[in-house]
């Protein structure tokens, strides 16, 4: 279970310890039964039950990890799902002790659980269909208030029955007899799931007729065969049925979840597709120009990134180079990316500088920004006849430089702010000297900050170390060096930010 959550092996471990250990106790009772004391109805009985809290803990794992792959929310079907596995449990034990000398009162906690499990399957499936349905708007919402109270109130009247005998008593012989009010226990389950039906029939135009009969079924499944096996003493199905119900609810929530997912993964791998095509990935680039060569990769951490590099002719003389990474990730941080990309390109082609540049892609990028995203850059533009570079860091990662015959030594000075936080704002111009066989390496923060599984940083030491591996190598085996560093640093531990570079080597007119 690698791919899960720290939190979420706990609490699979948790419940995993939690439902097994009550298998584990049904066994128990049924050894201090003795199977030969059961009659042939009970042992199929309590074999049903416990056949269903395997089934239930099966489903209970597949659910987390649903939740890891697709984040939806499964809080309220967890919850029926545990209060299925308690009446199954409760109903096991049940017939394991009634009888039995000196367990009167584990007879009589058991059943006043088990009592209890029947509203809250009620209430939790309630709030289940009212969450997979998005309703929470008028009556419905009032409604939904006056379940939640008659739930509290279903609780109390069966502790209650602890001292009043309503609806079940054990007697001096630890055997259990239900009372002439037992029926009423059953008013507020069953106005409950009226309740979410009707709910579903105002909602029915949202959903397939497969669901809505998987709805009908789970209402009154239990109730059928709850009345078809009253008069047959020791075979009590109910919970078996209600556990076989929420497994269906749960194949039907991956079928849906399943149709909706294939169309947001469709929608992902065509955004990462327009994305890796927006971004200039012909190598070489412009083989017929021999005063430099460069690389670029982006390795996202999700389909789509907010990283981005960029490299294009200003004109005869002058290239651009662009570096840079959006605040977030995924689809939103993809949009700005791509908006931003294309500003910087658009002014600099004008003939903008560097800083009047991100001056006036800042301004425009600053409105309307209600998603208060905001992207780190490294621009420079340099003239490949001179060498000379003109750049400005707008809080972004700190460039590398090596110089002909030396190493790569990192190039510190002081940034400006980062584009789309503060409207009105000046750049910060920094000039620089490139000659023959120098090397430049401009990279985003997914690289320092690749993190193995023990949470140790790549770093920036680790970083210079690779790029001096082989320094005078091209740009592309740079690349490639650095790679494969962080893939031996990481190992399997997941990526959790964009990890993109650009190497350029110049060697002049």
């Amino acid at each position: 279970m690698n791919f899960l959550s720290k939190k979420q092996r706990r609490q699979v471990t948790i419940v995993s310890l939690i439902y097994i250990s009550m298998i584990f106790l049904c066994c128990q009772f049924l050894f201090i039964r003795g199977i030969s004391n059961l009659i042939p109805i009970y042992i199929f009985n309590i074999s049903g039950d416990i056949f269903g809290m395997v089934m239930g803990y099966l489903v209970f794992v597949c659910c987390i990890i649903d939740v890891q792959k697709n984040g939806t929310d499964h809080r309220y079907f967890l919850y029926l799902l545990n209060a299925a596995y308690m009446g199954l449990f409760t109903d096991a034990v049940a017939w394991l002790v009634d009888g039995v000398e000196g367990l009167r009162v584990v007879n009589i906690i058991d059943n006043t659980l088990y009592y209890m499990c029947a509203p809250a399957e009620a209430c939790f499936f309630w709030l289940y269909t009212m969450n997979y349905l998005k309703i929470n708007k008028g009556v419905i919402q009032k409604f939904g208030k006056i379940i939640q109270i008659g739930f509290l109130i279903s609780i109390g009247m069966r502790i209650l029955n602890l001292v009043t005998g309503w609806y079940f008593i054990v007697d001096a012989q630890d055997i259990y007899h239900r009372q002439p009010l037992y029926p009423v226990s059953m008013l507020y389950p069953l106005i409950t799931l009226i309740g979410a039906l009707i709910a579903v029939g105002i909602k029915r135009k949202q959903l397939q007729t497969y669901q809505m009969v998987v709805f009908v079924i789970y209402a009154f499944a239990p109730m059928i065969v709850g009345i078809m096996t009253l008069a047959v003493y020791g075979l009590s199905l109910s919970a078996g049925v209600v556990m076989l119900d929420v497994l269906l609810m749960y194949c039907v929530l991956n079928v849906a979840q399943g149709k909706e997912k294939a169309v947001a993964d469709r929608d992902l791998t065509l955004a990462a597709d327009i994305q890796e095509n927006i971004l200039p990935k012909t190598f070489p680039y412009l083989p017929e120009r021999k005063e430099f060569d460069l690389y670029a990769t982006m390795n996202p951490a999700k389909e789509v990134g907010g990283d981005f590099y960029d490299f294009f002719m200003v004109d005869d003389d002058h290239i651009a180079l662009v570096m840079a990474d959006v605040s977030g990730k995924g689809i939103p941080a993809a949009l700005f990316m791509m908006v931003a990309r294309t500003l910087i390109r658009n002014r600099v082609l004008i003939g903008d500088s560097p800083a009047k540049a991100l001056e006036s892609v800042n301004n425009q990028l600053c409105e309307g920004n209600k998603a208060e995203l905001f992207v780190t850059v490294w621009l420079a533009v340099i003239s490949l006849s001179t060498g000379k570079g003109v750049a400005v860091n707008a809080g972004h990662e700190h460039p590398v430089i090596r110089r002909a015959d030396g190493n790569y030594e990192l190039v510190t000075y002081k940034h400006s702010p980062a584009v789309a936080t503060i409207e009105g704002i000046p750049f910060r111009e920094h000039e620089f000297q490139l000659n023959p066989g120098d090397s430049l390496f401009v990279y985003t923060d997914g690289v320092p900050e690749a993190t193995n599984n023990e949470n140790v940083l790549f770093g920036t030491e680790r970083m210079m170390e690779s790029l001096n591996k082989d320094p005078d190598a091209k740009p592309e085996t740079v690349l490639g060096n650095m790679t494969k560093s962080i893939e031996a640093f990481v190992g399997d531990a997941k990526q959790f930010d964009d990890i993109t570079m650009l190497g350029m080597k110049y060697f002049g007119p």
